[in-house]
């Protein structure tokens, strides 16, 4: 039931982010390049790492994202959403303001 829930959380978050993407693309960042630069200025809100990065990196994006007051949001390759992360390059963002 718990890992249902997860699976929930974690669809409507990039729900939210396909929809900011379509509606409002300045309010997301995804790609490495991109999203970690937007990440260093302190501008993501929420972090999406795909669950196939591997767990250096992974924990790499958690310590910077933390230092900085971003959230993070480990998504799954079971859901379309999470298959969707993976093919846009496994890191995407959801931003605090446009930048």
């Amino acid at each position: 039931m718990l890992a249902e829930e997860e699976i929930a959380d974690e669809k409507k978050i990039m729900l939210r982010f396909f929809e900011l993407l379509s509606t409002k693309p300045g309010m997301v960042a995804y790609g490495e390049q991109e999203t970690i630069t937007k990440l260093k200025i302190g501008a993501v809100d929420v972090l999406l790492l795909s669950e196939d990065l591997d767990d250096q990196k992974i924990e790499d994006y958690e310590k910077e994202a933390e230092a900085l007051g971003s959230k993070v949001q480990i998504i799954s390759v079971e859901t379309r959403e999470g298959v969707q992360l993976r093919d846009i390059g496994k890191i995407a963002a959801i931003l605090r303001y446009e930048a």
